[in-house]
C-alpha cells in the first residue's frame, strides 16, 4: 500500500510521508482497533474469561443469548423504538419553530434568545438530568409540589419525570440545540424568491410554509432528523438517571447491565454482542445522514444573486411566540439553574417555606475541602483538553490526506474518521474498557485511558478542517516547495496559519464535549480517573443532593464563560441582529 504523500512533491521529502502515515496509522487504531476488539470479544467465551485470557475459545453462545432474550424484544426494543420516536418527533417540532422565529420573523432580541437556546449544550446532560429531577419528580418535585398546593392535589405528582414521557420531554429539551443550530443555518441560507412570489400571488404565511418553505427545505431538514435519531438512540445518561427508575429499558443501559451485574462477574462477551446490533443500526443511520447531507447540497445553496432575508411580522403572534421560546429556555436553562444554585444553599426546601436567610455553605465548604474535587477537576480539565488537542491535530492530518496527498485509501480513511461519528459513546467505552484490559500496557484505569476514548471523534475535526482546507489553494503550497522548502515547513508556515481560524473552532468544540462527557467515564470509572460528571452522579446517587448542585453549580460557571466563545463561533449575523 503507497504511503500518502504530496500531490507534486519537488523533493524527496521523507517528512511528507512518514507525518501522515503516522496520523492514518493512529486515526486507524483510535477507530478501528477497539471496533475489531469489541467484535471479537463478542464471539469469545466463556463469560469469565477476556478475549484474549487462556482459556478463552470460540463461541456463539453470546450472540445467541442475546437474540434469544425475550426481555430484548418485550421490553429493550419497544422502549428504545419508542424513546427514539417520541423524541424526534417533539425535538423536530420544538427546533423548527425556535429556527423559524429567529431567522424568518421580526422577533425582537433574536440574539439573546439565541444565545439562551444553545446553552444547555454547554452543561453536562447529568447536571440538566438531576435538575429536572428536582423540579418534576413525583414525591419532591418543586412543580408537582406548588402544583399541590395550588390544586389540593392530594398524593404523588401529578407530573412524573420516571415515565417515557417524561424521559422523551427531557431527551428533546437537551438535544433540541442542536438540532436548532442546524435548522437555523438551513433557513438562512435558503433565498426567499419563492416565497416572495407565494405571497404575492396572495397566499396566506401559513400556506407558503406548508407548500413552499418545508418542500424546498426538506432535503436540509432530512439530515439534521436522522442525525437526531442517531444521537438519541445511542443515549445513556438520560435513560440512566431518568428512565432507569421508571422501570424504561433501552439498548444502551442493557450494555451497561452486561459490565455492572447485580451479582457475579462481568459478561464482556454478551456486552459486546449486544452491541453488534446496536453498532449497526447507527451506522445505518450515520449512511442515511451522508446521503441527505449530499442530497441537502443540491437543493439549498447560496447562488451569485444577493438577497435579503425578508423577515415575517408577528404582529399579535409576538406574545405566544415570546411564551414559547420562554418555555423551551426556562425548563432547558434558567429552571434548571436556579434550582440547582437553590438546592446547594438550602436542600430540598421550597421557595418560599424557608427564609432567605437561612442559606448555607456548608456544602460548598465541604466540596471543597473533599480532595476528590480537586482530582475531578484536574482530570476533567486534562481529559478535555488533551483529547480536544490530539483530535483537532489528527483530525487537520486526516483532512490534508483527503484533500491534498495522492494516497489510493484516502477515501477509506476519510469514511473511517467519518464513521466515528455512529459509534455510541457506550459501546465506544465497552470497547476501549475490553481492549486495555486485554492488553496489559498499564493505563486501565487511568486519566489516559479518558484521553484515548475521548479521541476517537475524529469527525468533528476531519470535516471542519476539511472545509477550511479546500478554501485554501495548493498553489500557495506549491509555491513555497518550488522555493525549496521541506514539506513540514510548508505546512507550519504557509498552511496552518490560513486554517487556525477553524482549528481553534473545532479545539473549543471538543473541548465542550469533553468536559461535559458524562458516558465514557462512567463507563471507564476508577477513583483514580474520575471527572467532575460522575462526581456529581455519585453525590446525587449517594445521597447527598445538596453537595451534588453544588458541583453542578460550580460547573455551570465554569463552562458558562465559554458561551461568549461558542456565540463568536456559531452564531451568524442574521441571528444576532
Amino acid at each position: 500500500m503507497p504511503l500518502p504523500q504530496c500531490a507534486t512533491p519537488t523533493t524527496t521529502d521523507w517528512s511528507s510521508r512518514i507525518i501522515p502515515t503516522l496520523g492514518a496509522i493512529a486515526a486507524v487504531y483510535l477507530i478501528a482497533v477497539p471496533l475489531a476488539m469489541l467484535i471479537y470479544a463478542a464471539f469469545r467465551g466463556p463469560a469469565d474469561f477476556l478475549p484474549f485470557e487462556a482459556g478463552a475459545q470460540w463461541t456463539v453462545d453470546n450472540v445467541r443469548a442475546v437474540f434469544t432474550d425475550p426481555i430484548m424484544y418485550g421490553e429493550i426494543i419497544p422502549d428504545t423504538l419508542t424513546f427514539v420516536a417520541g423524541t424526534v418527533c417533539l425535538t423536530t417540532v420544538m427546533a423548527l419553530a425556535m429556527a423559524w422565529l429567529i431567522e424568518r420573523t421580526d422577533l425582537p432580541y433574536r440574539g439573546v434568545w439565541f444565545a439562551l437556546i444553545i446553552f444547555p449544550t454547554l452543561v453536562p446532560i447529568v447536571v440538566q438530568a438531576i435538575a429536572w429531577i428536582l423540579l418534576l419528580s413525583p414525591n419532591a418535585g418543586w412543580i408537582n409540589r406548588l402544583i399541590r398546593v395550588a390544586t389540593g392535589w392530594s398524593g404523588k405528582g401529578p407530573v412524573d419525570v420516571f415515565s417515557m414521557a417524561g424521559l422523551i420531554f427531557c431527551q428533546s429539551l437537551s438535544v433540541a440545540p442542536f438540532v436548532f443550530l442546524q435548522f437555523s443555518a438551513t433557513l438562512r441560507a435558503m433565498n426567499p424568491a419563492f416565497e416572495d412570489a407565494s405571497r404575492g400571488s396572495g397566499a396566506s404565511t401559513w400556506t407558503t410554509l406548508r407548500r413552499i418553505t418545508l418542500p424546498v427545505l426538506l432535503p436540509g431538514l432530512l439530515a439534521p432528523i436522522i442525525l437526531i435519531t442517531l444521537i438519541t438512540f445511542e443515549q445513556f445518561e438520560l435513560p440512566l438517571i431518568i428512565g432507569l427508575p421508571g422501570g424504561i429499558n433501552v439498548f444502551a443501559y442493557r450494555i451497561y447491565n452486561e459490565l455492572n451485574p447485580a451479582s457475579g462477574l462481568p459478561n464482556y462477551g454478551r456486552a459486546a454482542a449486544i452491541s453488534l446490533p446496536f453498532l449497526a443500526m447507527g451506522l445505518l443511520a450515520l449512511l442515511a445522514y451522508n446521503h441527505a447531507i449530499r442530497n441537502a447540497e443540491k437543493f439549498v445553496t447560496v447562488t451569485g444573486k444577493a438577497y435579503a432575508q425578508r423577515r415575517i411580522p408577528l404582529g399579535a403572534w409576538r406574545w405566544p411566540a415570546y411564551g414559547f421560546l420562554g418555555f423551551y429556555v426556562g425548563f432547558a436553562a434558567i429552571l434548571p439553574a436556579l434550582i440547582l444554585l437553590w438546592t446547594s444553599l438550602f436542600g430540598f426546601s421550597v421557595p418560599g417555606s424557608v427564609p432567605l436567610d437561612q442559606a448555607s455553605l456548608a456544602s460548598y465548604r465541604q466540596l471543597f475541602a473533599d480532595p476528590l474535587l480537586w482530582r475531578a477537576v484536574r482530570n476533567s480539565f486534562t481529559v478535555a483538553i488533551l483529547s480536544a488537542l490530539i483530535v483537532t491535530l489528527l483530525g487537520a492530518l486526516i483532512a490534508w490526506i483527503v484533500t491534498r496527498s495522492t494516497f489510493s485509501g484516502r477515501w477509506l480513511l476519510d469514511a473511517l474518521s467519518f464513521m466515528s461519528l455512529g459509534i455510541p459513546a457506550v459501546i465506544t467505552g465497552l470497547a476501549v474498557m475490553v481492549l486495555y484490559l486485554s492488553v496489559p500496557i498499564g493505563i486501565y484505569g487511568t486519566v489516559w485511558i479518558l484521553v484515548i476514548a475521548y479521541s476517537y471523534r475524529l469527525a468533528v475535526s476531519t470535516r471542519l478542517s476539511r472545509a477550511t482546507i479546500m478554501q485554501v489553494h495548493k498553489e500557495l503550497e506549491e509555491a513555497s516547495e518550488a522555493a525549496g522548502a521541506r514539506w513540514l515547513t510548508t505546512q507550519v508556515r504557509i498552511l496552518l496559519p490560513l486554517i487556525m481560524p477553524g482549528l481553534v473552532s473545532a479545539f473549543l468544540l471538543l473541548f465542550i464535549i469533553g468536559m461535559r462527557e458524562f458516558t465514557l467515564p462512567f463507563v471507564l470509572y476508577s477513583q483514580e480517573n474520575v471527572v467532575m460528571s460522575v462526581l456529581i452522579w455519585q453525590f446525587f446517587q449517594g445521597g447527598e443532593p445538596a453537595r451534588s448542585a453544588a458541583l453542578a453549580t460550580l460547573m455551570i460557571a465554569i463552562v458558562l464563560p465559554l458561551v461568549v466563545f461558542a456565540r463568536r463561533y456559531l452564531v451568524s449575523r442574521g441571528a444576532g441582529e
